[in-house]
């Protein structure tokens, strides 16, 4: 398991990340508010076992192709995004299933 203490230490280590995967959350907190979510601690399992334990015991935030998806779109910008702007755009793609234009 590797556990990431904030959005910018996950975004950070984000090209070690698994080609598929969950990115978990702890549950019960509100991780479609920026503040919460940035502090966050995030989860990824190494094992299939890790991963069948973090579905019954946390909460899925965001899919790991999907984080990548929305940074690589970021990243296509002018202008360099910062770490708020990331999470920001993750936490757009959580609720509407779609791209922040």
């Amino acid at each position: 398991m590797k556990v990431y203490n904030g959005f910018c230490e996950l975004l950070q280590e984000r090209e070690v990340l698994p080609e598929t995967g969950w990115v978990f959350v702890d549950k019960g907190q509100d991780i479609d508010s920026l503040a919460v979510a940035r502090d966050a601690k995030y989860y990824v399992a190494e094992t299939e076992l890790e991963e069948i334990e973090f579905e019954r015991s946390k909460r899925t935030f965001v899919e790991c192709p999907s984080l990548m998806d929305v940074v690589s779109v970021l990243e296509k910008r002018q202008l360099k995004a910062s770490a708020e702007a990331y999470l920001d755009a993750v936490i757009f793609y959580r609720k509407n299933d779609s791209f922040k234009e």
